[in-house]
């Protein structure tokens, strides 16, 4: 009876779900589909991928669309036999992005029942989680596997919690089968994250067992923990062995350099500045608590300027001034980030509920959620809070593979709301605190709260600078005090906003503690109530303009759109950015459809190294990616981040350089060296260092620089020929296949990018080593005579992870069974012997 109880709440709140997903992203209903500037650009870099599989019915591992080419493991690849990837894909079946917002309040609502075992507060508990603010930015943003990832942190936690609750077998499968999603979903960082508070949990857990004499449960609970993370991990193997040995080779890796150029090489990892360029300001943690508390994102649709233009009229004198002005004002925003979004809303109530956890929540985990909350702050605030940043990069291991580590704050934005459902629970469920207590507690945090938030309101402007640095050094003190004055009365709305819902959920507590109404309609009035503060913040960063017609999400790289679609167009951001590409895309267009060669492309007229619109009609110089190939991020760094090098162009096989004369007339680049080219002098360099130098000095359509380890095997001495010739015959982007003629054994340079691991080279059929040119180049000796040259990427690693993966999930099974079986004749057995007592 009592399973059966749980059945039809589950069920509804289940539904509610889905109604509730489907109700934030209404367009999805009437045939749109939301546009997210990172998948744009995803289907920019992939589209050599997507061609590909859809005309040979497989992945290719490996494409040219981006920084002259790459592994696609990181770009959308699939694996064979990734189970449970497809297990994903059938939670996922509702469309993007109400899959995900489903995801994360059916996940945290498995979590609740798992925890509380009551239908009502896990219901609260899934909201306060879910339309956290910073969620809907990211989807906004499309940071489609960092949410996708987020939304399996909850499921996780409850099988982690079952297990050390000594409910070892759903533990187990329920630790095992989520953490493999969550690393399916295939975000590290967070993931990273979430170990990171799980650690503090383990030690508190050890602490704990220690103390009431138990460490023989947390030993096999521990156990259980570690059995399901190597099971998880070896689900997953295709997908982490093969990032893992990319990842040596990528910006992610250890660099070979011992050089740098405006300090953008570092010799492990990523630069420091990189890293911690997006940290969250100690002050801006109060976002969370106030969503305009340091003015929102810099494109605040509701910052009212009125102060700002008067000072403008009465103070600019030039254009000059004006142009230094624009250059320096932040909009709205007066935060320690280069720019944002939006702020990492949290919710009044979440947060004040919280704060009251503090109080009434005794159990043991109280300080765990307490201590992964600091934690997130700390690793949030990155340059901010220098000494704990630097400790992390230094000392824990690969922290210094992630940046932007204010999405450190995911970690609050998990253990707030847990805690503050948990408060919640004891307020209302814990016998052991008195009313008077209660009371006590509720009357003063609120009244503690509430006259924090008035005395902000009314001296805020004399307590803060309410300007950036910046402002304040280039922008006249006249004019900086009517922005102060502007963004002082935007934070004054959210300050009495946030009053006006601390003070609601506070009366409803006080009233459900007097008896006015019964607790759980009070619960589900709280959960109400934060479902309509987020909401509103929600909808301030993600909406209804973030959707578009279905021929612009299916294609966001068209050549022409309608004179009805530049006039929406001017009013609709999301449309704009689509549509004013139009002419670069068509230009692109035009030289894809007179020439059918393989070659790249420079695109100057867009950021080349941030945009993948060239990557959709062609092979890039440029894209856009976080993990770049390091040796290729070498050469844009030295050679291309701020010149137009010529010789560099022409070795990577560079064709046409789009500039705005290209809109009228594609302008070719004629001295290019084609697909490959034969060499007449070797110039060997010690190392890297010299390696990358040397490249800037020579003429590499006449000699290449190699590495003085291969000089044992390179001696060709050869003459200037003008017969000899190398031509590509047949393109696939993991297959390429050549024919040479010389009349002496030369040096073969094919400008294709240098990856150690999977390309192999073949000369009439026989296997060749590749060597590496040119710092970033393949290059083969090649025999006099006519031959046939191929090279093919078939990576090992994909079949080794594929055999791993198997067995992988036919051992979980097996476990899973096996436990599922002693479990249910060990429950029989006790049956029995209560119903012969």
């Amino acid at each position: 009876m009592k399973k059966n109880s749980y059945f039809l709440p589950v069920v509804g709140c289940l539904l509610f779900f889905v109604i509730l997903s489907f109700m934030y992203f209404s367009p999805l209903l009437s045939g749109k589909y939301i546009s997210q500037p990172d998948i744009i650009h995803y289907k920019g870099g992939a589209h050599e991928l997507e061609e590909y599989r859809s005309i040979h019915g497989e992945d290719t591992y490996w494409s040219n669309s981006m920084f002259g080419g790459m592994p696609t493991y990181q770009m959308g690849a699939n694996y064979p036999s990734d189970i449970i990837k497809s297990i994903d894909r059938l939670l996922r079946t509702f469309p993007t992005p109400a899959s995900y917002l489903f995801l994360l309040l059916s996940g945290f609502y498995l979590l609740g029942m798992v925890w509380l075992k009551n239908w009502k507060y896990a219901l609260l508990g899934s909201i306060m989680f879910s339309f956290s603010t910073y969620f809907f930015i990211i989807i906004g943003a499309g940071h489609n596997a960092k949410i996708h990832t987020i939304a399996y942190f909850a499921p996780f936690i409850a099988g982690v919690y079952l297990l050390y609750e000594k409910k070892y077998v759903s533990g187990f499968i329920l630790t095992t089968l989520f953490l493999s999603l969550q690393i399916a979903a295939n975000h590290p960082q967070m993931t990273y994250y979430l170990f990171l508070a799980l650690g503090i949990f383990g030690l508190i857990e050890l602490i704990q067992s220690f103390k009431t004499k138990t460490l023989k449960t947390f030993g096999i609970s521990s156990g259980f923990f570690l059995l399901a993370i190597l099971l998880a991990l070896g689900m997953n193997s295709t997908r982490l062995l093969s990032t893992y040995e990319y990842s040596k080779e990528t910006t992610r890796g250890k660099s070979e350099l011992t050089i740098s150029k405006n300090n953008v090489s570092s010799n492990q990892g990523l630069d420091t500045d990189y890293i911690t360029h997006w940290s969250y300001g100690i002050l801006e943690t109060a976002n969370l608590f106030v969503p305009n508390f340091m003015g929102g994102g810099n494109n605040e649709k509701g910052f009212k300027t009125s102060n700002l233009e008067s000072s403008l009229q009465e103070n600019i004198r030039s254009q000059e001034e004006y142009t230094q002005f624009q250059r320096a004002f932040n909009g709205s925003y007066w935060g320690e980030q280069p720019g944002t979004v939006g702020p990492a809303y949290q919710g009044s109530v979440v947060i004040f509920l919280a704060f009251l956890a503090l109080f009434y929540y005794k159990g043991r985990y109280k300080w765990w959620l307490v201590a992964a909350t600091v934690l997130s702050f700390f690793l949030a605030w990155g340059k901010n809070f220098g000494i704990f940043t630097d400790f992390m990069i230094q000392y824990f291991p690969l922290y210094n593979k992630f940046r932007a580590v204010s999405s450190a704050l995911v970690i609050a934005e998990f253990t707030i709301p847990l805690l503050a459902l948990l408060g919640t629970y004891s307020y209302f469920m814990d016998e052991s605190l008195t009313q008077v207590y209660k009371t006590k507690i509720l009357y003063i945090s609120s009244v503690f709260i509430l006259v924090i938030l008035l005395l902000l309101y009314v001296l805020g402007l004399q307590i803060f600078s309410f300007h950036t640095s910046l402002e304040g050094n280039a922008i006249k003190s006249e004019i900086l005090e009517a922005i102060r004055k502007d963004r002082f009365a935007f934070f004054q709305s959210d300050i009495l906003r946030t009053f006006f819902f601390v003070l609601v959920c506070s009366v409803l507590l006080w009233a459900a503690q007097i008896k006015s109404f019964k607790s759980s309609y009070a619960v589900l009035a709280i959960a109400a109530l934060s479902l309509v503060d987020l909401w509103g913040v929600d909808k301030r960063y993600l909406n209804d303009d973030n959707f578009v017609d279905k021929q612009f999400y299916k294609n966001p790289f068209p050549t022409q759109v309608t004179e009805s679609q530049l006039e929406k167009a001017q009013t609709d951001p999301t449309l704009a950015r689509i549509v004013n590409a139009a002419p670069i895309n068509q230009a692109l267009d035009i030289i894809k459809q007179n020439d059918h060669a393989h070659y790249r492309v420079f695109n100057l007229l867009l950021s080349p190294f941030n945009e993948t619109n060239t990557s959709y009609f062609h092979q890039s110089i440029g894209g856009y990616h976080g993990a770049k190939l390091r040796r290729y991020q070498d050469l844009i760094d030295f050679y291309l981040s701020d010149s137009l090098n010529l010789p560099i162009l022409d070795m990577l096989n560079t064709k046409y350089i789009i500039t705005a004369d290209s809109i009228i007339r594609p302008i070719p680049n004629p001295n290019n060296n084609g697909n490959a080219w034969f060499v007449n002098e070797i110039v060997f360099a010690n190392n890297a260092d010299e390696e990358l130098l040397a490249l800037g000095k020579i003429d590499n359509k006449r000699k290449a620089v190699i590495n003085s380890k291969y000089k044992k095997d390179l001696t060709i001495q050869s003459s200037s020929d003008s017969i000899s010739s190398i031509e590509l015959k047949e393109y696939l982007p993991n297959n390429l296949t050549y024919v040479s003629n010389s009349k002496e054994e030369k040096l073969g340079v094919f400008s294709e990018i240098y990856y150690p691991h999977g390309w192999k080279a073949s000369i009439d059929g026989k296997e060749v080593p590749i060597y590496r040119a040119d710092y970033t180049l393949r290059a083969l000796k090649i025999p006099a005579g006519k031959h046939t040259i191929n090279f093919s990427f078939n990576p090992p690693v994909i079949q080794k992870g594929k055999y791993i993966t198997l067995g992988t999930c036919l051992l979980f099974v097996i476990i899973s069974t096996i436990l599922l079986i002693y479990d249910y004749k060990k429950r029989s057995k006790s049956a029995e012997i209560s119903k012969a007592l």
